[in-house]
């Protein structure tokens, strides 16, 4: 208290100095400018004034003179002369010696305030007695009209005295106060000596008190430390922070609190501390005390505890496992990355703040949960659909537990996708389901001869295969009608004909799988309250026997699986049918393709034994095996499949043409839509081989075959050609031309026709699945009946330039018949998995 007020009373005193110096030299300017005066008196007046207002600055230099008492008396004196040149200024004299006697008496000595006040009281007892005797030294000046009035200067002598007494008893009480503060001061001394807190004095950088326990914090003692540099214990890397605290107390003059600085002990251990520090009076020189506090231990333990926290942060935020916590409400309160990435988010704060409940695709999933970690406050293995924010629906194990932190509770568990491993799952048991059933029905069709039976009792399988409404057999009679066979013949065969003549016409199967599509397709079938189906041809020898048709009251997806297990059992049901002629029609082919023979057996025989040796680990070990393992099993027996489906759809072709059943089903086609969809069924890392650059264009072509041509030709440049393959499109105005391009060795000149002849090769594909040599004979034959064309040519890349009708530059493709109704009705849609045509609604 008491350094914190010697400090305030030199600043005040300083201060008004400066402004009692600033004013006088203020006045002497205006005097100096003044016109009604002459120069000479001008200049005399503002030097007087000039020595009277820097007089106590000067004066303060001097260690013998009080700048305060200088000061007092310069401005007494020119308060006296001030009356005598102009009484009428009088009040403003009285003010002048006023503030100079509180000025001394005040801030200086007793004594020096008595001297002040006596001769302040003496020239006002002057002014009385001059004014009274009319002795006014400066009577003949124009400024005064008459002498002045006594009574004037004896108010203001009394007024002088009065305010003397007033100073001196303030004076006193601010004695007194500043004793007491001495005394408090001495008393806050021998408090610091033994303070638990580290405290220290430091003038200019030396060491001028410390306590003992900054002597303990330091690392010496209290002699050994006293005279030393503060600032040579200070890290190097705190001298910025410790310098800017210096200059903050001592030219601001103010506290500074909680700046941390390390400092070095004596046995060179960093100590990290905070220093509050304040200005003090050290002599005539102002010193900075500073406290400080030993945060040593507790910046180790933050630390720590902050590595801890990134850590347990970063490992949160990187393990690939979706990590969640939610309130029992449901609302979520923190995800991982990983948790973002699966409920098909972007960001977390798309997931944050939303309800569970929205992901849950069926609700009492989500209560059956909170039911059980209610009750036993964990779960292990929880299995549940999700819906994603992009609609999509995965199933999700979900293992949990309930916390609690204080009032709130939270669940919070790890989520892993196995959407995959369920779908594997349902796929095997829904395909063992439908070849066993397929299986039955072959063998019901090789024990009876009695078509409708075979015809009645598949159509009650696959009803309860697939779970359908309805299953009928719709066929054709003699005389060109229709009949119906199956667990349904309430329906009249005629709502049925469009869908028949439909799986005919395009050799595909023909799905409908929503009312709005079965409107169009079969509205009699719509109003008998079936609401979805599926139609696939019964093929026969001569004509195709029949076509089965799936019903649903409900809109239904079919998947490929579905698809497949109806063609195996149309296949076995047309396998009855032609059962008589099976083994002549068998020989014949036998005999006709001996080379077909030699070369496919080994082609189809290594696809597909690496799908019986997957299948068969998948049976054995399928839940031993992880995700990755049983992703990449999958992946390669899709893959084999694909290989063997492309082969096999080759070779139907290829025998189908030799007996002049091949069709096709001209429609407008979106070429770029067209290259895309064979793009997507190749393998993943076959896509990324492959650039593509296709002009916007129509051709009129069968879909299915196209996308078959294609496939061809970029299987074979990704087998044959070299590491680039590109598809380039151009539209040349009647003609739609596509370009296969491959980087591979060029094809000798001489073989440039034969590799479009069945079963010829160009290149060696020994191990090479699906290389009997029909592709490219195929894609020929193909292209021809569409109207186009093939052929290979070199131009430093090997080119296979495809061309075909672009859009309105034929009617009707050769090789159809085509029906207006039904191609009005529906389009193909190829299916690259089971390599047959799926129609759909339009």
């Amino acid at each position: 208290t008491v350094t914190r007020a010697r400090t305030a009373r030199s600043t005040l005193i300083a201060t008004l100095l400066r402004l009692r110096a600033i004013g006088y030299l203020a006045a002497g300017g205006m005097l100096v400018i003044a016109p009604s005066i002459d120069l000479k008196t001008r200049l005399i007046g503002a030097s007087l004034i000039a020595v009277a207002g820097l007089a106590p600055l000067l004066a303060g230099r001097i260690v013998r003179l009080s700048s305060i008492r200088v000061s007092a008396i310069f401005d007494i004196l020119v308060a006296f002369f001030l009356w005598l040149l102009a009484p009428p200024a009088a009040p403003i004299a009285l003010g002048l010696t006023i503030w100079a006697v509180a000025f001394a008496t005040l801030l200086d000595t007793r004594r020096n305030g008595r001297i002040v006040a006596g001769l302040a009281l003496a020239l006002q007892i002057a002014q009385v007695v001059i004014a009274t005797t009319e002795a006014f030294p400066f009577q003949t000046m124009p400024v005064l009209d008459s002498p002045p009035n006594p009574i004037i200067p004896a108010a203001s002598t009394i007024a002088l005295a009065a305010a003397y007494f007033a100073f001196s008893a303030l004076d006193a009480y601010l004695s007194a106060l500043r004793r007491q503060a001495e005394s408090s001061d001495a008393a806050y001394r021998s408090l610091m000596d033994t303070a638990p807190l580290p405290f220290v004095v430091v003038v200019d950088k030396s060491i001028t008190y410390l306590n003992e326990a900054c002597a303990s914090l330091l690392g010496g003692t209290v002699d050994e430390l006293l005279g030393t540099s503060l600032i040579d214990r200070v890290a190097t890397d705190s001298l910025p922070a410790y310098r800017r605290l210096r200059k903050r107390v001592l030219r601001g003059l103010s506290a500074v609190d909680r700046v941390t600085v390390e400092l070095l002990a004596a046995d060179g251990n960093a100590r990290s501390v905070e220093m509050s520090a304040n200005p003090v009076d050290h002599g005539d020189r102002v010193a900075l005390q500073i406290m400080m506090y030993d945060r040593t231990a507790q910046h180790a333990a933050e630390a720590e505890l902050e590595k801890t926290r990134m850590d347990y942060r970063t490992f949160f935020e990187r393990i690939p496992v979706a990590l969640y916590r939610s309130r029992p409400d449901g609302e979520i309160v923190h995800v991982n990355q990983a948790a973002v990435e699966l409920l098909g988010a972007t960001d977390p704060a798309q997931i944050i703040g939303t309800n569970a409940m929205d992901y849950y695709r069926d609700q009492s999933d989500r209560d059956r949960l909170n039911m059980i970690l209610s009750d036993d406050g964990i779960v292990v293995g929880y299995e549940w659909e999700m819906r994603r924010l992009d609609g999509e629906i995965r199933w999700v194990r979900d293992t949990s537990r309930l916390i609690s932190t204080g009032k709130a509770r939270y669940f919070e568990g790890a989520m892993v996708d196995v959407t995959t491993r369920r779908t594997v799952e349902q796929e095997l048991w829904s395909r063992a389901i439908q070849q066993e059933a397929a299986a039955s029905v072959g063998q019901l069709a090789l024990e009876t001869e009695d078509v409708i039976t075979v015809c009645e009792t598949l159509a009650d399988v696959v009803r309860e295969v697939l779970a359908a409404s309805a299953v009928v057999i719709v066929r054709r009679t003699a005389d060109g009608g229709f009949e119906t066979i199956g667990t349904d013949v309430s329906l009249p065969p005629e709502s049925l004909s469009g869908l028949a003549d439909r799986s005919h016409m395009s050799a595909a199967p023909v799905i409908v799988g929503t009312a709005d599509e079965m409107r169009t397709a079969a509205p009699a079938v719509l109003a008998a309250g079936y609401r979805s189906c599926a139609g696939v041809m019964v093929p026969g020898k001569a004509l195709d026997f029949a076509s089965l048709v799936v019903l649903h009251t409900t809109e239904q997806r079919f998947s490929g699986d579905d698809i497949n297990f109806l063609q195996s059992v149309t296949n076995v049901l047309a396998a009855a049918v032609d059962r008589a002629n099976a083994y002549e029609r068998l020989e014949a082919l036998v005999a006709s393709k001996d080379a077909f023979v030699a070369s496919v057996s080994h082609e189809l025989r290594t696809p597909l034994t690496v799908v019986s040796g997957l299948a068969h680990e998948l049976s054995m070990r399928w839940k031993a095996l992880s995700e990755e393992e049983m992703d990449e099993f999958i992946d390669m027996m899709v893959g084999q499949s694909l290989d063997m489906a492309d082969l096999i759809e080759d070779l139907l072709v290829a025998a189908r043409s030799h007996i002049g059943t091949v069709a096709v089903q001209v429609q407008e086609l979106d070429v770029e839509k067209e290259v895309g969809r064979v793009i997507s069924g190749l393998e993943r890392h076959a896509q990324s081989t492959i650039s593509c650059t296709v002009e916007p264009g129509t051709i009129e072509a069968d879909g299915v075959r196209f996308r078959q041509i294609l496939r061809n030709l970029v299987n074979n440049a990704i087998k044959y050609g070299g590491e680039d393959v590109a598809i380039v499109g151009t539209d040349n105005g009647g003609v739609y031309t596509i370009e296969v391009r491959d980087s591979g060795d060029p094809i000798p000149v001489a073989d440039r026709e034969r590799i479009f002849e069945p079963y010829e090769r160009a290149h060696d594909s020994t191990g090479q699945p699906g290389s009997v040599g029909l592709g490219l004979a195929v894609s020929r034959t193909l292209a021809e009946l569409m109207r186009g064309s093939l052929v290979y040519h070199h131009d430093g890349d090997s080119v296979f330039r495809l061309e075909l009708p672009a859009e309105g530059a034929s009617d009707v493709a050769p090789g159809v018949e085509p029906n207006e109704e039904i191609i009005g009705m529906f389009g193909a849609v190829g299916s690259s998995r089971i390599g047959v045509d799926v129609g759909s609604i339009k």
